[in-house]
């Protein structure tokens, strides 16, 4: 029997594949849901820690293997990086168990589905996403558990 994190796990994974397909016929100005580049990052082996929405990009962070903080451009149409160079941060960040997939499937067991922002704190993972209504909330996901320690519905 599947457990309810692994048909939520299928269920994003399925709306991902299938959004990415699509993303080369998408009219320009189509952006691809925040859930499919987190999906697409950390597929491609990346230790995704903040993903930021600017106009026509994503702002992708992740962790190098020295710790430090790297922010690549992602099209927001495609998902392909963009050919700008990487931006190195001097700041570096501990080594944690749970992903940014993790993160964003505590939000979604608490009904918000659609990803807006995900961000790591210094104490871990901060996501904001919408329920079906459009109701914001803010959670805070524990990076040892990859479980929701804080939330606050807008």
């Amino acid at each position: 029997m599947l457990t309810k994190t692994a048909l939520i796990a299928a269920a994003i994974a399925t709306l991902a594949l299938g959004s990415a397909a699509q993303a080369k016929d998408k009219p320009a100005g189509d952006a691809l849901p925040p859930a499919v580049i987190l999906n697409q990052m950390v597929a491609d082996g990346h230790d995704l820690r903040a993903l930021d929405r600017e106009k026509d990009r994503y702002l992708a962070t992740v962790r190098a293997p020295s710790g430090q903080l790297a922010t690549f451009a992602v099209n927001a149409r495609t998902g392909e990086l963009l050919p700008e160079s990487a931006h190195l941060d001097g700041a570096s960040t501990p080594e944690v168990g749970a992903d940014a997939v993790k993160a964003m499937l505590a939000a979604a067991e608490q009904g918000h589905w659609n990803l807006s922002e995900l961000e790591w704190k210094k104490d871990g993972y901060v996501v904001e996403a919408r329920d079906d209504s459009g109701a914001k909330a803010h959670f805070q996901v524990d990076p040892a558990t990859g479980t929701v320690t804080k939330a606050s519905h807008r």
